[in-house]
C-alpha cells in the first residue's frame, strides 16, 4: 500500500520557453494556426466550424475552418487580410491555398480573418476582449497591449506522455496533440470523460500530479467552442463530504473514483470534492456558478422538509422563495412545467420571473395560507443595472449562503428566516396539453429536432398527471394558489440534524480550470483565459455585454453577495506584470489564518493570500475535518500497479502506458505536487504538512512545538490539543508547546498496528 505522504520529488518543470519556441511551426505569419493531420482527421468526421486559434491579439488575425459544407463566411463584422472595414463575403478554400492545410479533404479554410477594425470594442468583456459567435463558433479578440504580459510554463507530466501541459498563474491547458487520450475531441471526450471522473480523466491527473491536492473543485472545459460540443452544457460530479452537512461521512468506504485519482496521479486527494464540466465557461458564467453552488451547498438540504418541496430532487424549485441564485430554476409554466417558463413582463427579457410573497402573507395563519397569502411575479434581472438594483433576485439568498458555508446561521437577517412555496404539482409538469405547448414554443426546426427534453416529454405526455392544485395568475401582482406552504430557517436546520458544520467552510473556494484541446493553445488564448479567471476573483459587480440579449457576466464574488472568493491560482506560476491587482498573486495582509475554521489536528498557512488548512502528518482529511486513516478506507486503497493488474478498464485510459508496467518499481516517478508548485514545496522537495522548510538548503525539517503550536493563531482548545504536542493555557486562552517535548511527534492511532509486507508497493 502507498503511504499517505510523498516527500522527495523531482523538479517538475522545464525552463519557461519563449513564446516563439512554443509556437514554432504552429502559426503562419500571425494569420492562424498551421493544423496537423492528426487534428484535422476528426474535424473531417463532423460538421464543425471553428476559428483556430479561437483568440487572437488585436492587429493580428486567425484562421476559420469548416467541415460543415460552408464555403463562404458572410458577416459584416469580419474582414480578411489587410481590410479594416467590410468588403463582402469571405471566400473559403479547399485547394491548399489561403491557409488550407490539406487540399480536397472537405475542410474549407481561410486564414488572415479578423474583426473589422470599426467593429472592435474591447469593453465587451471586462475591458480587455470582445467575443461574438459566428455559425456556431466563437471568435475572441484580445487587447494587444497584453501580449507578452502573462507568463506560462510548459510542464513535465511523465504520467501523461505525448500530451503538452501548460500552466499560467490562473489557467491550466492540456493539449492532447497526438489524440492519445481524447481521440474523438472536440465531438466527444470519450473514452476519458470527466463527467464521472476516474483515473481516465488524464487532464485532471496531469494537473494534480504537478500542483497536488490543493483544490476543492476542478472545472474541465473545452478550449474552443463549436455546436458539436465535447461537453454539452454544465454539470458536477461529487464524491466525498468531510463535513456534517450531509452525504457520505468520513468513515464510509473510499469510492472507485478516489482510488483511481490517487493511484494514477500519485496524489492523495483528501481535499478535492468534485469536478465541474462546463461546455462554455466564457459566456455561461451562470452555469459555472450554478455547479459550484451545487458543490458547496449540496443537493438535498431542502428535501428533508416536506414543506420546502423537493422540485426535481436537485434544484431549488422556482415556485419557492428560499433562494434566487443560479441554483434555483425559473418559475415554470403551471401546466406545462419544464422547460416552459413564465415569461417576464419585458418581452426582451428571456430569463423568466422570480416569485415573492406579498405582505399579506405575514398576517396569515398557517392553516389559512391558501385563502390569505398571495404572491407577485418579479422579472429576473437581465442587465448589470437591474442586477445591482435587485441583487436578491439573482444572487444567493441568506439561507443559501448559510447552507453553502459562507455565513453563520445567526447572520441570517430576521426578515429572511421565513420562506414560502406555492404552485400546482411539485414544480409544474402537469396537464394533458403540455406536449402541444412545449413544441409550439420552439421556432426553428433545428430546435425542435435537437432539443432533447421535447422528445422526452412527448413520450410521457399520455401519462402526465392532471394539475391537482390550481394557480390563478391573471393578476401578476397577486398570484394565488390552492397550495401554499410556509417554513422557517430553524425548521430546516432541525430537519437536517442541526447547524451546518463548519459554518464558514467556503468563504474561499479553490477551483482550478483545465482547458482541454487537441492542439496547442495560442498565446492569445492563454492570456484570455488567465485574465478570465483573474476577473472572477477580483470583479465585484456584473459586467454587461455589448450584444443585445446576452446575459451579463456574473462573477462569483457578486453571486455570493461578497461572502466568498473564487480562488483559481496555480501556486508557484508567476503572475507577471498583469497580476499587480490580483490578490492571489501575493501573500495576504496580516495573518490570514486568524479565525479561519481549520479543523482539530490541522495546520494553517498563507497560500497565495488565502488561508489553507492541512491535516498535519499522521492524519488525513481536507483540513476542516481531520482523522486517522484507519477511521476511513484511505489506508486500504490499492496502488497503481495493483489496479493495473486487475480490471484495467476500471481506471486506465485506452492505450495507457500504465498497463505496460510489470512492477511497481518500474513505474515512472510520481510527481505528486512537484516543487515549486506544491502547497508545501521546499526547494526540490515537498514537505509533510506541519513540517518546516529550510529555504536556504531546500530541505524539510521536523516540526517543533513552537512552530506548530504557538505560531498557529486563533486555535481553540480542541484544535490545540489535537495537534499532539501542544497544551492549552486556559488563563491566556492560547496554545503552547509542551516544554518537555519541543519536537512534535506524530499523533498516535491506538486502533491500528501497521506493517508492510511488500516494500515495492507500500513504502514510497
Amino acid at each position: 500500500m502507498r503511504s499517505t505522504v510523498i516527500v522527495t520529488l523531482l523538479v517538475c518543470c522545464t525552463p519557461q520557453l519563449s513564446l516563439g519556441n512554443l509556437f514554432t511551426d504552429q502559426v503562419q505569419s500571425g494569420c492562424g494556426d498551421s493544423l496537423s493531420e492528426t487534428y484535422l482527421s476528426k474535424i473531417r468526421e463532423a460538421n464543425i466550424n471553428l476559428f483556430a486559434p479561437s483568440s487572437y491579439f488585436r492587429g493580428s488575425a486567425t484562421k476559420f475552418i469548416s467541415s460543415s459544407g460552408t464555403t463562404q463566411l458572410d458577416t459584416k463584422k469580419l474582414c480578411v487580410d489587410n481590410a479594416t472595414s467590410y468588403t463582402g463575403p469571405i471566400q473559403l478554400y479547399d485547394d491548399g491555398t489561403h491557409g488550407d492545410d490539406v487540399a480536397n479533404d472537405g475542410v474549407y479554410t481561410r486564414d488572415c480573418v479578423h474583426y473589422c477594425e470599426d467593429k472592435v470594442d474591447l469593453s465587451d468583456f471586462f475591458g480587455y476582449a470582445m467575443l461574438l459567435g459566428f455559425v456556431y463558433s466563437r471568435l475572441i479578440v484580445v487587447d494587444e497591449s497584453l501580449e507578452g504580459t502573462v507568463p506560462y510554463k510548459v510542464l513535465n507530466t511523465p504520467l501523461t506522455p505525448g500530451a503538452t501541459a501548460i500552466a499560467s498563474s490562473h489557467a491550466f491547458f492540456f493539449a492532447d496533440v497526438d489524440r492519445k487520450y481524447y481521440p474523438n475531441f472536440p465531438t466527444s471526450m470519450s473514452p476519458n470523460a470527466s463527467a464521472r471522473p476516474s483515473g481516465k480523466s488524464v487532464g485532471i491527473s496531469a494537473l494534480l500530479s504537478v500542483f497536488g491536492d490543493a483544490f476543492d473543485y476542478l472545472t474541465v472545459t473545452p478550449l474552443e467552442k463549436d455546436h458539436v460540443e465535447a461537453i454539452g452544457g454544465a454539470g458536477i460530479y461529487k464524491w466525498q463530504h468531510w463535513d456534517r452537512r450531509g452525504g457520505p461521512m468520513i468513515n464510509n468506504r473510499i469510492g472507485d473514483i478516489e482510488e483511481c485519482f490517487m493511484a494514477v496521479s500519485g496524489v492523495p486527494t483528501y481535499r478535492l470534492t468534485g469536478i465541474v464540466t462546463n461546455g462554455d465557461v466564457v459566456e455561461d458564467t451562470g452555469g459555472e456558478n450554478h455547479e459550484l453552488v451545487h458543490g458547496v451547498s449540496g443537493y438535498s438540504y431542502h428535501m428533508n422538509l416536506e414543506k420546502a418541496r423537493n422540485g426535481d430532487n436537485a434544484h431549488t424549485p422556482g415556485a419557492c422563495t428560499t433562494d434566487h441564485s443560479s441554483l434555483q430554476a425559473p418559475v415554470w409554466d403551471w401546466v406545462v412545467g419544464y422547460p416552459m417558463m413564465i415569461p417576464a413582463s419585458d418581452p426582451q427579457n428571456r430569463r423568466g420571473v422570480r416569485i415573492e410573497p406579498n405582505n399579506d402573507c405575514q398576517q396569515c395563519d398557517d392553516n389559512a395560507l391558501t385563502s390569505c397569502c398571495s404572491f407577485r411575479y418579479l422579472d429576473f434581472p437581465n442587465t448589470r443595472d437591474k442586477m445591482l438594483a435587485s441583487p436578491e433576485l439573482s444572487t444567493m439568498s441568506p439561507l443559501m449562503l448559510y447552507i453553502a458555508g459562507m455565513i453563520k446561521a445567526d447572520e441570517v437577517p430576521e426578515d429572511k428566516r421565513t420562506y414560502y412555496c406555492m404552485g400546482s404539482n411539485t414544480d409544474g409538469g402537469c396537464g394533458a396539453d403540455g406536449d402541444r405547448k412545449i413544441k409550439s414554443m420552439f421556432a426553428s426546426k433545428y430546435q425542435r429536432d435537437h432539443y432533447s427534453p421535447i422528445s422526452n416529454i412527448s413520450k410521457a405526455a399520455e401519462s402526465r398527471p392532471e394539475c391537482v392544485y390550481k394557480v390563478d395568475a391573471s393578476d401578476r401582482s397577486k398570484v394565488t394558489s390552492e397550495y401554499v406552504s410556509r417554513f422557517t430557517l430553524d425548521e430546516l436546520i432541525d430537519t437536517n440534524g442541526g447547524t451546518r458544520f463548519p459554518e464558514e467552510r467556503f468563504k474561499v473556494v479553490r477551483n482550478a480550470a483545465i482547458h482541454i484541446s487537441s492542439r496547442l493553445p495560442s498565446e492569445a488564448e492563454i492570456v484570455f483565459y488567465t485574465m478570465l479567471w483573474r476577473h472572477h476573483e477580483t470583479e465585484v459587480e456584473p459586467w454587461d455585454r455589448l450584444e443585445e440579449g446576452r446575459p451579463p457576466v456574473e462573477p462569483w464574488y457578486f453571486h455570493t453577495g461578497g461572502h466568498s472568493v473564487l480562488h483559481s491560482r496555480l501556486h508557484g506560476i508567476d503572475c507577471g506584470e498583469g497580476g499587480a491587482d490580483v490578490p492571489s498573486c501575493f501573500s495576504g495582509n496580516g495573518d490570514v489564518c486568524e479565525g479561519y475554521p481549520c479543523g482539530a489536528g490541522a495546520v494553517c498557512k498563507d497560500l497565495d493570500g488565502r488561508p489553507f488548512c492541512m491535516c498535519r502528518e499522521g492524519l488525513v482529511g481536507d483540513g476542516i475535518e481531520c482523522t486517522f486513516a484507519s477511521e476511513t478506507m484511505y489506508d486500504k486503497r490499492p496502488s497503481a500497479h495493483e489496479l493495473g493488474q486487475g480490471d484495467k478498464e476500471h481506471c486506465f485510459a485506452e492505450n495507457s502506458d500504465w498497463t505496460d508496467f510489470v512492477s511497481e518499481s518500474s513505474l515512472p516517478p510520481y510527481p505528486g505536487g512537484q516543487a515549486p508548485y506544491s502547497p508545501t514545496s521546499c526547494g526540490s522537495n515537498v514537505c509533510r504538512a506541519g513540517w518546516r522548510c529550510d529555504k536556504n538548503k531546500g530541505t524539510c525539517l521536523k516540526p517543533k512545538g513552537s512552530s506548530i503550536c504557538e505560531k498557529q493563531s486563533g486555535l481553540s482548545k480542541g484544535e490545540c490539543l489535537a495537534l499532539g504536542c501542544c497544551k492549552w493555557a486556559g488563563g491566556q486562552k492560547k496554545c503552547k508547546r509542551r516544554r518537555k517535548n519541543n519536537k512534535c511527534p506524530l499523533p498516535k492511532d491506538p486502533s491500528v498496528k501497521k506493517s508492510c509486507a511488500d516494500l515495492n508497493t507500500c513504502c514510497y
